[in-house]
C-alpha cells in the first residue's frame, strides 16, 4: 500500500464550518486541505517528450503503477494529477472481477448485463482494401449500409449488437490509457508542487444561509 507521504506534504488547512447560530457565528474546524492539486499548463502538457502513454493493467492501482514504473510507490499523486483524476473510484479503471460485478449490480443480474445496450456499425473494406465506412458508430438495430465493390457488385453489411457489459467494458477501457510523466521529471514536478503549497494560502468554507438558525 502507498505510504501517505502526499498529505503530509500539505501543511495548508481549511477552516471547515460545520454549522452557524442565528447571529452568523461560524463553529469550524481545520482540516487538511486535500482538495489541493496542481493543474499542468496546457502547451507545457501537450509537450510529448514530458510524457509517455501507459496502458493500466488488469487490478493495478496507482501506487502500484507509481512503483513499476519509477521504483517508488509514494509518486501515485503525481500520476493522478497529471491525468486530472480526482475521483479516484470512478475514474480509475475498475479490474475485470469488479467491472463484471458492477455491471450486474446497474442492469439487475447477469441476464440484464448481456441484454443489447445499442448496435454499433462494423468496420468494412472493399475488395480494394478501401475502408468504406467506419466501425464504433451507433446506428438503429435495422441500419444496413450498401456499398459499390465493383461496377457490377454491391454488397451490404449490417451492425453488430454490443450488451450493456460490453458497453461498460469499453468505458473502462478508455480509462485504462493514461500519461506518465517521465521519471527524470519527477523531481522537478516535486519541486514545483512544494512551491505551490507554501505560496497559496489557507482556505475557509461557509455554511449555507439555510443552516443558520
Amino acid at each position: 500500500m502507498a505510504t501517505p507521504k502526499f498529505f503530509q506534504q500539505i501543511k495548508n488547512n481549511i477552516q471547515y464550518a460545520m454549522k452557524a447560530n442565528h447571529t452568523g457565528v461560524y463553529d469550524s474546524i481545520n482540516i487538511t486541505d486535500f482538495f489541493r492539486s496542481m493543474v499542468i499548463r496546457r502547451d507545457v502538457f501537450d509537450t510529448d517528450t514530458l510524457y509517455y502513454t501507459y496502458n493500466i493493467q488488469d487490478g493495478e492501482r496507482a501506487d502500484q503503477v507509481s512503483y513499476k514504473e519509477y521504483g517508488d510507490e509514494q509518486y501515485y499523486w503525481i500520476i493522478l494529477q497529471v491525468n486530472g483524476i480526482v475521483d479516484y473510484y470512478n475514474e480509475w479503471p475498475l479490474s475485470n472481477s469488479e467491472l463484471e460485478e458492477y455491471a450486474n449490480k446497474k442492469y439487475g443480474g447477469v441476464v440484464g448485463a448481456g441484454a443489447v445496450h445499442h448496435y454499433e456499425t462494423v468496420e468494412t473494406y472493399n475488395s480494394e482494401g478501401v475502408k468504406v465506412l467506419d466501425g464504433g458508430l451507433v446506428v438503429p438495430q435495422d441500419f444496413i449500409f450498401y456499398y459499390a465493390d465493383t461496377d457490377t457488385v454491391t454488397l451490404s453489411t449490417s451492425p453488430v449488437a454490443v450488451s450493456n457489459l460490453q458497453y461498460e467494458k469499453n468505458l473502462n477501457e478508455e480509462k485504462s490509457e493514461i500519461l506518465l510523466l517521465d521519471k527524470k521529471y519527477l523531481y522537478d514536478y516535486v519541486r514545483e508542487w512544494k512551491l505551490y503549497l507554501k505560496t497559496t494560502p489557507g482556505a475557509k468554507s461557509e455554511v449555507d444561509i439555510s443552516e443558520v438558525f
